[in-house]
């Protein structure tokens, strides 16, 4: 039989066709995220909700798909045979989303609330399970073979983040749409749900599966020594003794996490009783905190592999699904909203992670002649422990909707008694609790995991706080406030050792300091006349040393943060890197000596600051630093020392500061310092002191 052209896999492909296929991959995933946020999520659990479903159906119909992957062993059997990938994974996906079709004409059917509707809707999920089996084994494989390998952190991130927020603008235009059909509409809220399922099956679903139909397929490799039998083949991966630890992994991750997260959904419309607008506006927040998130997380998958990265991101997900029990004590609170916000944020940022690096670490993992084997094997098992999370969560829902466990806090005096539950769990609370237990377990098997080229997490925390820290420079154009954004960052080593908990921090921290990155980065520096950097110095140093009760002790730290960041901020100044250094150093000193600062812990932090600042901006250091002793001299009697003091104490801290920035720099300073004495040696012994305060003296 003729293999129709659409169909034939590419012997040989280059790197035009190539970049040709992941544009229409990126396409694909644009299109089909777009349909899912129209049928899946929030959304589908509100439809069901309203077609008659309990708790335990909400978790049959999210076990369901999840339940239907053992049929990839057939899909298996199939490409083998036909050697064929994209043949069979077209003609899967065509099928998964025709089954959306049925799915939304049932109100239109039957009579809603009802048993048969619900029925009905579970056999039809079930028909997308299916096709779903047979599209990952051969999907998989073929994106194995299709995407450079060095390449895949960063491109999978890529494509997440454009798929999210299709995903994100669809689900939110459709909660939209709903809740204005509630009011406004012609007929009953669930034909709103039909209509914009639908659309999202016929418009987005196939418009995916045709940007899915021109991606070429590169031709299968063949094993060395031929191809083995079927049971060989299988059996392949569970042989394989590191791939059996991630294995082991994908199954407990997937399974504690679908225990709980699917209940969020319905948790906030019956529990906090929520507007679907309101539930899909948080997962949209969810959903931009992924996307921004992506850029962060793919890179460092690439430079760091995907272990350190998964660890990290995961811990973080367990503790933002304990955080749900406090939502409600037992009630909705003040703060009940805030905190959803606050964990849905933190969920996207965790699941971006989850996301790339579980991608990328199966199919580094899975050798390239045994690749959809090897990802295959993966899938089930993350689509088993998929499929029994959801299934004993929602019998444990109901179970606990009954029973509630409480800890209260009571103060007795004579004339009153106060009390409040320090702990109250009910309902789907005991799902987020035991979920974030047996994340812990989790934790402990994904540490057995080895792959190569692995770091240790605590690298990847040190890299985030490195790109927070950097995040933070542009802070310096208003000097000193870098000083006050940093404190933070350098306190993650000093949280609670609660599992997640440093990792929550530092991605606040990372977030907080981009999206102040991103709001200054459009001030005009070019501009900048003489003079004016020694004022927003000054400024800022102000402001920095107002904030500080103990300026006396912390004046160092003050002029450091300001001269470092005046020296980043003279990367983008036209004015000259030496000009920039005398002004910094010059409204440094100026500020600094109307407070209790000492003068000489000023001098050698604002000169640590001038070296450090140039170093990491690319600057000429030994320039820098020549113009900066001249400044601290100049600032000499304002600070109520001799000129030649200031101008020891100053070159004498420059010197000791480039001694940690290597050789060639350390040499490049001391000559600046050494030339710049020479040139200008200070007032001859006895000239006086120009200030009213004794030579070394304390500030005021």
């Amino acid at each position: 039989m003729a293999i129709p052209r659409l169909f034939q896999p590419v012997p040989d492909l280059d790197d035009r066709e190539r970049r040709r296929g992941l544009g229409h991959m990126t396409r694909q995933a644009v299109w089909a995220s777009g349909a899912d946020g129209l049928a899946s999520g929030g959304f589908l659990a509100s439809f069901a909700l309203i077609l008659g479903a309990s708790n335990f159906h909400i978790g049959i119909m999210t076990a369901i798909p999840f339940v239907m992957q053992p049929l990839q062993l057939l899909a298996i059997l199939a490409v083998e045979r036909l050697r064929l990938r994209k043949a069979v994974a077209v003609t899967a996906y065509f099928v998964t989303y025709a089954t959306w079709v049925p799915i939304a004409l049932l109100p239109f059917l039957f009579e809603v609330p009802g048993a048969t509707a619900v029925t009905l809707m579970l056999v039809f999920i079930g028909l997308r399970g299916a096709g779903n089996a047979f599209v990952s084994p051969s999907w998989n494989g073929w994106l194995r073979d299709l995407v450079p390998q060095d390449l895949m952190g960063g491109f999978f991130a890529r494509r997440l983040r454009v798929a999210t927020i299709a995903s994100a603008a669809a689900g939110i235009l459709a909660a939209l749409y709903i809740d204005w059909w509630k009011t406004s509409g012609p007929s009953d809220e669930i034909f709103a749900y039909s209509y914009a399922m639908l659309f999202g099956s016929v418009v987005l679903g196939f418009g995916a599966v045709g940007f899915m139909a021109r991606m070429p397929e590169p031709r299968m490799v063949v094993p060395e020594g031929g191809r083995p039998s079927v049971l060989g083949t299988l059996g392949a991966p569970f042989r394989d003794r590191n791939f059996r630890q991630l294995i082991h992994f994908l199954f407990l991750w997937n399974f504690v996490a679908h225990l709980a997260v699917p209940f969020f959904t319905v948790y906030m419309l019956t529990k906090l009783g929520m507007s679907l607008t309101w539930v899909v506006g948080l997962g949209v927040l969810s959903q931009v905190a992924n996307v921004l998130f992506l850029r962060v997380w793919g890179p460092l998958v690439d430079q760091f592999g995907s272990k350190s990265v998964l660890s990290l991101c995961s811990s973080l997900y367990f503790l933002v699904i304990l955080g749900w029990t406090f939502t409600t004590l037992p009630e909705k609170h003040a703060f009940t909203v805030p905190l959803l916000a606050a964990l849905h944020m933190l969920m996207g940022i965790a699941s971006a992670g989850i996301n790339i690096a579980t991608t990328t670490i199966r199919m580094k993992m899975a050798p390239r002649a045994q690749a959809m084997t090897y990802l295959t094997a993966a899938s089930l098992a993350s689509s088993v422990g998929a499929g029994v999370g959801p299934l004993l969560g929602g019998a444990f829902a109901d179970f606990f909707s009954v029973r509630h466990l409480e800890i209260a806090v009571q103060w007795v005096d004579p004339v009153r008694t106060v009390g409040f539950p320090a702990v109250f769990l009910t309902g789907f609370d005991f799902l987020f609790a035991i979920a974030f237990v047996l994340g812990l377990v989790t934790l402990g098997v994904l540490a057995g995991l080895r792959e190569e080229g692995e770091a240790k997490s605590e690298v990847v925390m040190d890299e985030l706080a490195s790109q927070t820290r950097q995040n933070l420079r542009v802070l310096n154009s208003v000097p000193g406030l870098s000083f006050v954004a940093r404190l933070p960052v350098a306190s993650l080593r000093r949280l609670p050792p609660i599992p997640g908990l440093d990792v929550a921090v530092g991605v606040t921290a990372h977030q907080l300091s981009s999206t102040i990155k991103a709001a200054l980065e459009g001030l005009d520096y070019g501009q900048m006349r003489a003079g004016e950097l020694t004022v927003r110095v000054r400024q800022g140093v102000e402001e920095a040393a107002g904030a500080v009760e103990q300026i006396g002790r912390q004046g160092a730290e003050v002029a450091t943060g300001a001269t470092e960041g005046a020296m980043w901020a003279a990367a983008d100044l036209t004015m000259e890197v030496g000009s920039a250094a005398e002004e910094a150093m010059q409204g440094t000193m100026e500020a600094l000596a109307r407070t209790a600062a000492d003068p000489l812990d000023a001098l050698r932090g604002a000169m640590h600051g001038v070296i450090q600042g140039a170093s990491e901006a690319g600057l000429h250091v030994g320039h820098a630093v020549r113009h900066a002793v001249k400044a601290a001299r100049g600032a000499a009697a304002d600070l109520g020392l001799s000129e030649q003091q200031a101008g020891k104490t100053a070159a004498r801290a420059a010197v000791e500061s480039a001694a940690h920035l290597g050789r060639e720099t350390e040499t490049e300073v001391a000559d600046a310092v050494l030339q710049e004495l020479m040139e200008n040696p200070g007032p001859r012994p006895g000239e006086r002191v120009s200030s009213d305060r004794a030579e070394g003296s304390p500030g005021r």
